[in-house]
């Protein structure tokens, strides 16, 4: 073959000037040598590019002088190759298929996310098959196609053969073929077995016909993928979901899907050993269920199979109710060198053979009385992921880490150790600060949780502590009484509001051991707090949930967050409120741990609407004051990344003190080659809290109207990836952009007066950064920018901010 297309490259130089490059080939596909079609071919900086066609073939122009040549496809890495300018060549490339790991999935080392959801899919697959449901029944109609080719060349064979599997042969090939056998036929299906009820044989020459219905009848007419294995002219090929898939088979999960039914995940299967009776190809799954939303299955063409040299399978599902699928339609397409229908005008006949099958439940009344709900899946949920697996210390060792990265606490027995971040901080005030925070789980009370936290700081010798308690109710739907005391110091700016920053069990939105350990600096402003708290969840539905919190916090003055009115000093302030909070999402999975909740967010955004009332003693002044607070959040995946952005408004009625206002995050991390490093928000959302602007200043800037926003985009090497060397980092490029802009009455003034470093957003203030990610897995790195009131004293116009970064 590449004799040939050197050939054709050197024929084709009679018809180029001088300094035309011309590059003629075939792209292949390196484990099986079957051809690529729609690769993108290109000279690097140039945008005019070329694609293989259906047989992989390519013939590319180029008038500059750039020597390498660049193909590209999505689920192959991409290859260059060097050319020299003026020259013309003939080349075939082999292609690698690249393995592309979802984003959304729970990273456990030592083990493919794609692995793990194939054995949830097998533990379901009993469940998942219909046809084995007592009362199972249904109709099928199943046309059989079998065509013999006229002419006996590679390339109109598989031309015809490709429009046979679409059902779209064209009519200039229909004539280069003759049909054999024709046929309809009819069955019931029923748990114990396939009854056929009529069949019509609309053509078929006498010549063969007997051997033709012998042949088709071999065929399987009910290809069940939920069985181990799928036989076809006697032979049992291995299924992608059977029990000792891994055997056969590896899998690749590489993409998540919004469908009008639900989340979907896409896992890719590749035979093993090519000789092997195994399939490649893909296959859907309902992400609740498991189930198959469809398949399509090729043999590979090395397969120890006589005769046949191409056998593709495709079935699509339909959803019934109680989260049941049932197969709709099932195409398989086959083309064979049968010799025992040879003759003297066909040495060796080209058979081609096409099967259709579309089904119909009878009796859908079945799936109404099984009344499978999501709880009967809920048992292969994150938390038994590993639990055939358990014996093993290093899954031992994953668990663990599992259930850290998803809850922030360790179990031990019937207690938890956590939130792990209170474990410790570095603070001004309290020196080194130990601290114990501990919960019972439900192998003590399953609806009951007891917990808290005592801490000591070595400086100023002093303990600190929380208490908490909660209650479950009983019932299907989530409602839990929580009540807790805390008496601690807590970050001047703490939003108490910010509910879908504190979902993360992971950030807290305080002082912690993450902001001592990664930042490498002494938290510096906080201030002592007493903090009485009564809430009550509800879920409305899946989607809906709410929460009322009725509060009574004291907030002690001092240097960091000075009290004073017309220059006296007040010791305290003093609020009262009650917050309602409804949060909004749309098809959004959880994960319930006790009667802590942890969200697995999706494509579509979570909405959160806040209404607060409350009162304020400060001093001998007392008033009311109302909140009006919404914000959304939202992952968006696009072919070359992502992006997660986090909008912010409010509204404040009545005068408050100015703690009550509201107070964009900050931060206190110089600039100018100081690193800084967070835990980030969301797993692979970037280096740095969503939250927080990186160049601003702790209570730099109030509003009593307001609006935040907090974008970052993170690609997936779309220019690391061409530069030489650099390349093989496997680095990715990292936007961020945040804006907060917002008004401030001087009314507040006459409640508390305004501390010298804190001012209105007299103009929007904005701050930018740029840098990669995946750093050995782990690190990002961004050059941020100030790009508003630069000019203020005591304010970085530059930083490099270095981060924790683990994503897919």
């Amino acid at each position: 073959m590449f004799w040939l297309l050197l050939i054709i490259g050197l024929l084709v130089t009679t018809f180029t000037h001088a300094q035309e490059t011309v590059v003629a080939g075939q792209v292949l596909n390196i484990s099986d040598k079957n051809p690529i079609s729609n690769v993108n071919i290109r000279f690097r900086n140039s945008t005019k590019y070329v694609q293989t066609n259906d047989e992989g073939f390519f013939l590319i122009r180029y008038t500059g002088r750039e020597s390498k040549l660049i193909f590209s496809c999505v689920g192959y890495k991409t290859q260059e190759i060097k050319v020299r300018p003026g020259q013309s060549v003939g080349v075939q490339i082999e292609m690698m298929e690249e393995n592309t790991l979802l984003q959304e999935a729970l990273i456990i080392p030592g083990v493919n996310p794609a692995n793990d959801l194939m054995r949830r899919v097998r533990l379901m697959r009993r469940i998942n098959d219909i046809s084995q449901l007592e009362g199972y029944s249904a109709r099928s109609t199943e046309q059989n196609l079998v065509l013999l080719s006229k002419i006996n060349q590679g390339s109109i064979s598989k031309r015809i053969f490709e429009q046979l599997k679409t059902g779209n042969l064209s009519k200039n090939d229909s004539s280069l073929v003759i049909p054999l056998y024709m046929a309809e036929s009819k069955y019931e299906l029923t748990v114990s077995g396939k009854k056929q009820v009529s069949q019509n044989i609309f053509s078929s020459p006498e010549s063969g016909k007997m051997l033709l219905e012998k042949l088709v009848g071999q065929m399987s007419t009910e290809l069940n993928f939920y069985e181990n294995t799928v036989t076809i002219f006697g032979k049992s090929i291995i299924s992608p979901l059977a029990g000792i898939g891994n055997s056969y088979y590896n899998y690749y999960l590489v993409d998540s899907l919004n469908t009008p039914t639900g989340k979907q995940y896409e896992i890719h299967f590749k035979s093993r050993n090519p000789k092997n009776l195994a399939f490649n190809g893909r296959f859907r799954i309902d992400s609740l269920t498991y189930a198959l939303t469809e398949i399509d299955a090729e043999l590979p063409n090395k397969a120890n199979i006589n005769f046949i040299h191409n056998l593709r399978i495709s079935a699509k599902y339909i959803a019934q109710p109680n989260h049941r699928w049932s197969c709709d339609t099932e195409d398989m397409a086959l083309n064979m060198n049968y010799e025992l229908l040879a003759d003297d005008a066909h040495p060796r006949p080209e058979v081609f053979i096409k099967r259709t099958s579309k089904y119909s439940i009878s009796n859908t009344e079945l799936f109404h009385a099984q009344n499978f709900a999501k709880s009967d899946y809920d048992q292969i949920t994150l938390n038994s992921k590993l639990d055939d697996l358990n014996n093993t210390p290093l899954l031992r060792t994953a668990k663990l880490i599992a259930n850290v990265a998803l809850t922030g606490n360790i179990p031990m027995g019937k207690v938890d150790l956590g939130n792990i971040l209170q474990l410790a901080r570095l603070t001004n005030i309290e020196g080194t600060r130990l601290t114990l925070p501990l919960k019972t789980n439900e192998k003590l009370w399953p609806n009951v949780a007891i917990g808290g936290y005592l801490g000591y700081g070595t400086k100023n010798n002093t303990f600190k502590y929380s208490a908490m308690a909660g209650y479950k109710l009983p019932g299907k739907k989530k409602r839990v009484i929580n009540l807790s005391y805390t008496d601690d110091y807590r970050r001047i700016d703490y939003n108490y509001n910010n509910f879908l920053y504190h979902e993360n069990p992971l950030v807290t939105g305080d002082e912690d051991i993450s902001t001592t350990l990664l930042m490498l600096w002494s938290g510096d402003k906080l201030n002592p707090r007493k903090e009485l708290n009564l809430s009550f969840f509800n879920d409305w539905n899946s989607d809906i949930e709410s929460a009322l919190y009725l509060r009574a916090n004291k907030l002690y003055a001092n240097s960091k967050l000075p009290m004073q009115t017309n220059g006296v000093d007040i010791p305290s302030l003093q609020q009262r409120s009650a917050t309602f909070n409804t949060r909004f999402s749309f098809g959004e999975r959880t994960y319930e741990n006790h009667l802590q909740r942890i969200y697995i967010q999706n494509n579509k955004p979570v909405l959160s609407l806040t209404f607060e009332g409350g009162q304020y003693s400060v001093g001998d002044k007392t008033g009311g004051y109302g909140k009006l607070m919404s914000a959304v959040k939202q992952y968006i995946h696009f072919d070359y990344g992502e992006i997660y952005y986090v909008a912010e408004a409010g509204y404040i009625v009545g005068k408050v003190p100015y703690p009550l206002l509201e107070i964009p995050m900050g931060s206190e991390a110089g600039g100018y080659g100081i690193f800084r490093m967070n835990i980030p928000v969301q797993t692979g959302s970037g280096g740095y809290s969503m939250y927080q602007y990186n160049m601003m200043r702790y209570m730099e800037y109030a509003a009593d109207k307001y609006v935040n926003l907090q974008t970052e985009f993170a690609f997936n090497g779309l220019l690391m990836n061409q530069i030489p060397l650099i390349k093989h980092l496997n680095l990715r490029e990292l936007l961020s952009f945040k804006l907060a802009y917002g008004s401030l009455s001087d009314s507040h003034r006459a409640v508390l007066d305004y501390p010298v470093f804190m001012q209105p957003i007299k103009k929007p203030y904005m701050e930018v950064g740029v840098g990669f990610t995946n750093i050995f897995h782990l690190l990002s790195v961004q050059s941020v920018w100030r790009l508003t009131d630069t000019d203020k004293s005591g304010v970085f116009h530059w930083g490099i901010r270095c981060g924790l970064n683990v994503s897919f």
